[in-house]
Order: structure tokens, then sequence, then C-alpha cells
């Protein structure tokens, strides 16, 4: 097998993009890292099977690795965590970043086409100095959902459906990708006029996603977007918080709940079982209860902090039993992942004449032959 002519520059280059250390890609590729520093100084010119390997083991095409020159780095979002520490992003949260960026400039470039394809982002703003249970309340009304509704959805992994379903009509791409647990709750990008949330898929509970949906709907409100875990150490995050929980569990419906489920005199030290049935009440997260009651004064000051300490302990991982028979096709899964809305518009883009079958194909991450159209048509309904 012949060696190949690179620039090894370019090849340091792609290992420093995905996150990795000299050590960390090494190990992926199962070489050694003084061979691997030997490919990537130039002394040694890598063969094609190798560069096969890097490109699997990096998630970059192949074509990338023989570029004559590597290309200038690009600005990562803002990283707004620090609740479990700042952690070096995983190889798995920067191709996530990657692609959902190129998504938007994808879609960005179709709309200077067929500028109809491509929704525009349709939501209000937001700053810092502004009261997030305010702004909450103004969003809720423009989403135009009751708390009769919201507590009609059966159950959380609907609720989140719905939710998520109301976001992408602002004109917002969402995605519910898998990406290392406590690293990050998710991420919001905007790029000119269109905007996307990324919501962590391996948060532990549907009322985690659906906070953090709105956690990172509140970043694009602020165009203070970037990488969250949800953290109330720093201003943003905290006020992102606020703005969710509020935007979730009204003050009024809450004293309501409380006045009608346990008739208690305010500030009253809920239990976990108390928060739990108040989280049912709500169709959310017991975490975001936990920071309502708090904040609105209905319970004690450090009564969210005391809470969710016990709750940041990790648990055992409980062994997970497949029954095969109810497990969703892949076309259904993969929708899921990239939401509908991004769906929805690779193939009105298709039909368009906007991009061709091999374009939407790389948008959408699956080979887009006539038998899926129809499967993902008939899942968007």
């Amino acid at each position: 097998m012949p060696e190949v002519q690179v620039n090894g520059k370019v090849l340091e280059w792609a290992r420093e993009i995905r996150g990795l250390n000299l050590d960390d890609a090494a190990e992926r590729l199962g070489i050694s890292s003084s061979d691997l520093l030997n490919y990537e100084s130039g002394a040694t010119k890598p063969l094609v099977g190798l560069l096969r390997k890097m490109s699997a083991k990096y998630r970059i095409n192949f074509s990338s690795l023989l570029m004559p020159e590597p290309l200038p780095p690009t600005k990562r979002p803002a990283d707004h965590r620090r609740r479990f520490g700042r952690k070096r992003l995983s190889l798995e949260t920067l191709v996530a970043i990657e692609e959902i960026t190129e998504a938007l400039e994808a879609f960005d470039d179709i709309s200077s086409d067929v500028r109809s394809v491509v929704p525009r982002l349709r939501i209000g703003t937001a700053k810092l100095t502004d009261n997030p249970a305010e702004v909450a309340a103004r969003e809720r009304t423009r989403f135009g959902v009751s708390i009769d509704q919201q507590r009609k959805w059966h159950g959380l992994a609907h609720a989140r459906i719905n939710w998520r379903q109301r976001v992408e009509e602002r004109g917002i791409f969402t995605y519910m990708i898998k990406l290392p647990y406590k690293e990050l709750s998710g991420f919001s990008i905007l790029h000119d006029d269109l905007a996307a949330i990324c919501v962590n898929d391996s948060e532990p509970t549907e009322g985690a996603k659906i906070f953090t949906l709105f956690h990172e709907y509140c970043h694009l409100l602020l165009r203070n977007t970037g990488i969250s875990d949800n953290n109330d150490k720093t201003r943003v995050e905290r006020f992102c918080n606020h703005f969710a929980a509020s935007f979730l569990i009204p003050k009024g419906e809450l004293v309501g709940a409380i006045s009608q489920s346990f008739g208690v005199v305010t500030p009253f030290e809920f239990s976990d079982a108390d928060i739990k049935n108040l989280a049912s009440w709500f169709r959310v997260s017991n975490r975001a209860i936990a920071l309502r009651l708090e904040r609105t004064g209905l319970a004690p000051a450090g009564f969210y902090a005391k809470r969710t300490g016990a709750w940041d302990i990790p648990s055992p991982p409980k062994p997970v039993v497949v029954d095969a028979k109810r497990q969703p096709s892949a076309v259904r899964i993969h929708l899921k992942k990239i939401g509908h809305l991004h769906a929805s518009t690779v193939l009105e883009a298709v039909k368009r004449h906007a991009i061709n079958s091999l374009d939407a194909s790389e948008l959408f991450g699956m080979q887009l032959r006539p038998t899926t159209v129809k499967s993902i048509e008939a899942a968007l309904g």
C-alpha cells in the first residue's frame, strides 16, 4: 500500500479540532504517540489505510486530510458551564457543534437562492437587566399554551414532543443528540437570522430535556448563545434557569397547585415526594420545581441547592431492556435527532430544486432513496 504525500500540519489540525491530545488520538488509532508525532511533523508519510482510520476515528472527511494547508481555526461557542466544572469538550460534542453549524450555513445558502424554503427566526429579545419572570410571561403568551393544555399532555415524553414542536414553530431548528452525560446539558447557535438549539439526549429525564430546551431558548432571546449546563453560578445561566422555570411553571398556577394539594403556609420545606408531585402536576423536572419554589419565595432560601445537591450524586446505571417489537424505525430515530423542522426544510429544498439529492442526503444524514423519502413524509405527517 503506497504512502500518501500529506501535509503533517493538516493531520495535526484535524486532531486538534476534535479536541484530542496526542496520546488520546494515538490510542484511538492504535498506534504509538511517537509514531503519530512523526506523521504530524512530516518525518513519516502515512499509508492510505491509516488516513482512512483517521477519517473514521476523528469523524472528519477523508478529503479534508488531503488539503495542502490546514483551515484557519474556527471560533467555538461561548462556554457557560460551571456545574460540573469546565471539562474539555469531547469529540462527540465538537462534532455535533460543527455539524449543526454547517447545517445552518447550508440553510442560509439555500435561502439566498429560494428564500421561502427556510423559515426565519420569529422570537423576541431580552436583556440581562430584564426581570426573567416577566420575559417568561411575555414568551408564554407568544406560545399560546395554557396550563390546562400543558397538564393534558400524557407524561413528560409527550410534553417534550409538544414543546419541541412549538419551539420549532418559532423558526428554531432543534436537535436531540446523545452527548456525554455531565459534560453539558445543551447548546445554542445563532447564524445571522437562523438559530438552533441542541439538547443533550443523555439527560436523565424527559423533564430535564424540556428544561434545557427553554434554558437554551432564553439564550437565543438574550442573543448570548453557547454551551450550557444549567448551572446557577453565572449571571447568564441563572437568568436562563429563572426564565425556563418561570415559563414552565407560572407563579399563580404554582400557588394554586400548592393550595389545592398541600394547604401549607409558605415558605415551606417541601419534601422530595412533594416536589415529585408538583413536577408531575406541571409535566416538568423535579429540579425545575425546586428552583421555582425558592425563586418565588414559596420555599426557604437555600432550598434549591440543598435539594439538588443530593440529586447530583450519580446513580448506578439501570439495565436496559430492549423490546424489539416496540423499537421505532431508523427514520423515526433519526427524526428525533435532527428535528422535524430540519427534515421538512431539506425535503422542501429538494422539491424546489434548491439542492440536489446528494446534498439532501448529506444534510439529512441518511441516503435519501425514494422509499426513505416516503417514510420521512409519513413520519412528519
